[in-house]
């Protein structure tokens, strides 16, 4: 499978998540990715943690569940893991990068479109957020605060956003 069909089922999987569907969403084999991307190394568990600065028990899931890099950890921290395993998030999610160049998209824009898109609709930042479904007052604050999000939160504001989520975890690095 291609990047682009990679993407589409790790969307699929985000919307059923975010639906709370019954029927249990199939994500990219990111699990896999993670651990060949390891070995690949030659690094143990514990010493991939070490170099991502998260504790092991953080990474062992990351191995054994596919969701796991969409609905548990941050963008941030998945973006760190990318660079601790010497790849990079597209890799690791989708298995391949982009064939078209993705145009960089910063947190500071999505929080822009956020705030202009409330404007627009005349609705508070709150009833946004209630919309989307994850509190969106905290990256007011700080724009920094949307690489705190798991993938699937970022998925769901981008929509709201209208921008393209995967333009913002290759936009921002593992220290921003």
């Amino acid at each position: 499978m291609g990047f682009e069909t990679e993407r589409a089922m790790a969307e699929r999987a985000m919307s059923a998540y975010e639906r709370e569907a019954t029927v249990e969403a199939s994500f990219p084999a990111a699990a896999r990715r993670i651990r060949l991307a390891r070995e690949a190394l030659g690094l143990t568990q514990d010493e991939v943690a070490d170099r991502w600065g998260e504790q092991p028990s953080m990474y062992w899931d990351l191995e054994l569940y596919d969701d796991e890099a969409f609905t548990v950890i941050s963008v941030r921290q998945l973006q760190c893991l990318a660079v601790a395993l010497e790849t990079s998030v597209n890799r690791l999610l989708f298995g391949h990068e982009p064939i078209a160049v993705v145009a960089a998209v910063h947190y500071a824009d999505v929080v822009a479109r956020l705030q202009a898109r409330a404007i627009e609709e005349s609705i508070s930042i709150e009833q946004l957020g209630d919309r989307i479904g994850w509190d969106v007052a905290p990256l007011l604050t700080d724009s920094a605060a949307v690489g705190e999000l798991p993938i699937v939160g970022l998925w769901s504001v981008c929509q709201e956003a209208n921008v393209d989520w995967v333009s913002v975890i290759n936009a921002e690095s593992c220290d921003a």
